[in-house]
């Protein structure tokens, strides 16, 4: 008896092992497309800036890497589910699943899959709790840099760029994000006499203050006056453009509440006096600590359905969809949940975190039932 005992378990280890990458594959494959597709598009709306308007490349790598954390929250369930519906399909239609619940080990598969869960929410914690919050932040501020300060002159070719109410500014030709060639600046701050530049080239440079000036080289100066005209020639003239503009000193920049920190949040939600304000900040808190889990419930979603013995009568596309509809019909709860949680009541504050349970008792009551033939399976055999 010892002795059998004693080869079995190396046999279940060598088999939690196969099946835990096999189940880790596709998930990483997952992940990569759909994280690819994902990123690629969203960093599709930075292009403009670059090919039109003269960002840096590197502003531009910036903010699509910064891009990352954000897709991931969202992409590192998805692609869990995915790939563990592709191994549990894969196992079932192989009938691995049923070679071993006939043999009487029981659904050993279900072990790595809950080990691989366990590790995408040990991600998860770190990204919501540490990464999220920081790239946020991050790409929130350097966003608000590009906008206020250097977004001011990214200046498309070709087109009349329009810069704040009373100055207009036209580009013929960028040499580089900060060369300009034949460039005409309309200054209308004073309507009775407006001022044009024309200039043969331009250079884009940083004041002290972190604002954006023009460097004006080879041009003429015309102003118009009541009755006058008055045109002056220069080689070289640096116009403000904060002065131009009105700019005031740039203030900070108020930060969402994805961009604290977890302590951070639950301080500023207890010292907030805007109950509205509090019920969004602990609702964001909450968030934080609930969705990490979701990959659990994702994983168990994919076993109740697939985690059974091939049957003819019923296909494995078919509980392939039905899993999928059920994993779309949690996401959508939890953020219902947590849409209706910002209200700041106590009961739906606490009572999201009863889904997750939910769904996986149902999903283990599921492949339970499920499964009654194939555990009855493994017990004749192994007493016939």
């Amino acid at each position: 008896m010892m002795a059998s005992g004693f080869m079995l378990q190396p046999t279940m280890m060598t088999l939690s092992r196969y099946f835990f990458w096999q189940a880790v594959r596709p998930t990483l494959a997952a992940l990569v497309i759909i994280l690819g597709v994902v990123w690629l598009l969203q960093s599709l709306r930075f292009l403009d800036l670059i090919i039109n308007k003269g960002l840096g490349l590197w502003t531009f790598l910036q903010l699509a890497v910064l891009l990352v954390p954000m897709l991931l929250t969202m992409i590192v369930p998805l692609g869990v589910f995915a790939g563990c519906c592709y191994a549990l399909r894969r196992w079932q239609d192989d009938n691995e699943i049923t070679a071993v619940l006939a043999s009487g080990q029981g659904p050993v598969m279900l072990w790595p899959l809950l080990a691989w869960s366990l590790v995408a929410c040990a991600f998860g914690y770190w990204l919501y709790l540490d990464g999220l919050p920081r790239s946020s932040r991050a790409f929130k501020d350097l966003q608000y840099n590009v906008r206020n300060q250097e977004g001011q002159l990214l200046l498309e070719e070709g087109t009349f760029n329009q810069l704040g109410d009373d100055m207009m500014i036209y580009l013929k030709k960028r040499v580089t994000p900060t060369s300009l060639e034949m460039i005409l600046v309309h200054d209308t701050r004073e309507p009775a006499k407006p001022v044009t530049w024309y200039a043969r080239s331009a250079e884009v440079t940083v004041g002290a203050d972190g604002y954006p000036q023009l460097l004006l080289k080879n041009g003429l100066r015309q102003e118009i006056g009541g009755k006058q005209v008055s045109m002056l020639e220069f080689t070289s003239y640096n116009l403000d453009v904060r002065q131009r503009l009105g700019m005031k000193a740039l203030e900070p920049r108020a930060r969402n509440k994805e961009e604290y920190l977890l302590p951070e949040l639950l301080n500023l939600a207890e010292t907030s006096t805007d109950a509205r304000e509090r019920g969004k900040l602990l609702a964001e808190a909450h968030k934080r600590l609930l969705w990490p889990l979701t990959p659990l419930p994702m994983v168990a979603i994919a076993a109740g359905w697939l985690l059974r013995p091939a049957r003819r009568q019923v296909s494995s596309l078919r509980l392939t969809v039905a899993a999928g509809v059920c994993a779309i019909l949690y996401v959508a709860a939890l953020m219902a949940l947590g849409s209706m949680a910002e209200s700041g009541n106590p009961a739906i504050l606490w009572g999201q975190w009863a889904l997750p349970m939910v769904a996986i008792v149902a999903s283990g009551v599921l492949g339970w039932w499920a499964n009654r033939g194939g555990l009855i399976a493994g017990e004749s055999v192994r007493h016939g």
